[in-house]
């Protein structure tokens, strides 16, 4: 018997995938035109509202044309927010939403719309990449490829010794014909054949991303389901967190490539020849447009392994913050249990004499109980702390509830869910404000440090805000007044998940 139905399932995933749906779909063409246009420069992220204002133009210009766009049931075109939001995003996965530090947002490519303009292009292009530089390219990855497998030293050391007298004949040809290179090299198939290898990099790129966002949420769970000692627990964490990306098998497969590209001097010398190829003689039969889209994949290649770069320290970070947010939950429980040993033991002594012995007396000194009542209840007037910043600003910082999420753990993020809830209708209000109308039990002071910590790392110009009084309830239940920072809370336009967040 053949495997067709085992074939035939194994198909399932990629058939529910939102490039292949995208594809099958009745809206396919008038995709795949906006983001070919959209994205015409080669980049994978653009600003929101640019986005929006360029879509609905071309809609406008589709429409005007008699092409499928969509529409509502009563006749009207969809607006550009409304394709991106409800098909492209949440549809098709075709585009995903970030915040940026700035407070704005921007929308970015992923690898399910990559895919189609990659499948696109691929079927709609009729240049041939079987050239001799790619059989050449071949030959040379098999020939390393069998150095490298080769379990005999000699045979290895005799192919690196044949590559140096190869390179060196060549040299001396060279030298030859007056430093001129040989004349059947090809150099508009060199240029298609690095083109070509580089199209697959944004695909990569991306899916690299994921792979990080979703290894941080991971560890993050696992530290959390993890009941080892707290030292042991938060050492090894945090070592892995260090090597987050090292900790996958795709990540690993990457670390060379990773560090390849994050050499600066290998960067700027690989740029500098591909700034002269696009501009050499040779080339001069391809358009002005293909000869200079060498140098744009080489840009965004670089910048996308940049990209990966700086979402691994971020990443990194996450997860460092996530621990120490567990520590304050294990201090709080701690904190909770003192708190009702207190209380057992203050009621047990008023129902007892004096001259009881206490229940605990074999393990402590004996204490007079008044004395003890008389010290709990007479605590000394505290005065708020000086002000941590002496700066006047006309203007508050701004900051979107959901970036304050992505920094912290679970706890900040039942503050900010309860200070969001007492927004009002516009979205928007003093975080002093909104900080005294939360539930008491979330007004700990630790909370309102870590709400300014956060703000900070999310980029909030603090120094310049105004000062404001925030009403802390202690650990005690005592009420403390700090002079701290004020800025404005808002909800953002497009609640998204915190796998959508960069740092």
């Amino acid at each position: 018997m053949s495997n067709i139905v085992s074939q035939y399932t194994e198909l399932d995933a990629t058939f529910a995938d939102g490039a292949m749906r995208l594809l099958r779909s009745p809206f396919a063409q008038t995709t795949i035109a906006l983001l070919r246009e959209v994205f015409a420069d080669g980049s994978t992220h653009l600003e929101s509202e640019v986005l929006y204002a360029r879509m609905d133009a071309m809609l406008d210009e589709l429409d005007f044309a008699d092409c499928k766009i969509w529409r509502h049931t009563d006749g009207t075109k969809l607006s550009a927010r409304e394709v991106v939001g409800e098909t492209w995003v949440k549809e098709y996965k075709l585009l995903e939403r970030r915040i940026l530090p700035t407070g704005e947002s921007e929308h970015s490519l992923r690898p399910e719309a990559l895919v189609v303009l990659s499948c696109a292009d691929a079927i709609g292009n009729k240049a041939i990449t079987l050239s001799s530089p790619r059989v050449e390219m071949i030959v040379e990855a098999l020939t390393r490829l069998s150095t490298a497998v080769n379990p005999d030293p000699q045979a290895q050391r005799q192919d690196l010794v044949q590559k140096v007298e190869e390179a060196q004949r060549a040299l001396d040809d060279f030298d030859k014909k007056g430093g001129k290179l040989p004349k059947d090299l090809d150099p508009v198939a060199m240029y298609n054949n690095a083109l070509d290898l580089m199209s697959s990099v944004p695909a990569d790129m991306s899916r690299i991303e994921e792979m990080m966002y979703e290894e941080r949420n991971n560890l993050i769970d696992s530290f959390h389901a993890d009941d080892r000692p707290g030292g042991e627990l938060v050492a090894e964490y945090l070592h892995r967190s260090d090597e987050l990306f090292s900790g996958t098998d795709s990540g690993q497969v990457y670390n060379g490539a990773i560090r390849m590209l994050s050499n600066r001097r290998l960067n700027a010398q690989i740029s500098s020849r591909v700034r002269m190829i696009c501009r050499s003689e040779a080339l001069e039969s391809l358009d002005q447009r293909d000869r200079m889209a060498l140098e744009r994949s080489w840009k965004h290649m670089v910048n996308g392994m940049q990209g990966v770069l700086k979402l691994r320290r971020s990443c990194s970070e996450t997860v460092a913050n996530a621990i120490t947010q567990y520590d304050h939950e294990v201090y709080r429980e701690y904190t909770a249990l003192l708190k009702e040993l207190y209380r057992t033991v203050l009621g047990w002594s008023l129902t007892h004499t004096p001259t009881v012995h206490s229940p605990m007396a074999d393990a402590l000194d004996e204490a007079k109980v008044a004395t003890l009542m008389h010290k709990l209840s007479t605590r000394p007037a505290k005065q708020p702390p000086p002000a941590l910043f002496e700066a006047n600003a006309d203007d508050l910082p701004r900051i979107d509830v959901e970036r304050l999420k992505f920094f912290g753990g679970a706890r900040t993020r039942e503050v900010l869910d309860a200070i969001e809830a007492v927004l009002p209708a516009g979205g928007a209000m003093r975080l002093s404000e909104a900080f005294g109308k939360i539930d008491d039990s979330l007004r700990r002071e630790v909370e309102l440090a870590g709400l300014m910590r956060f703000a900070l790392m999310a980029g909030a110009p603090l120094e310049d805000a105004q000062r404001a009084e925030y009403v802390c309830l202690n650990m005690d239940g005592t009420k403390r007044v700090w002079l701290a920072p004020d800025m404005v809370v808002r909800r953002a336009v497009v609640q998204a998940s915190k796998e959508e967040f960069d740092v």
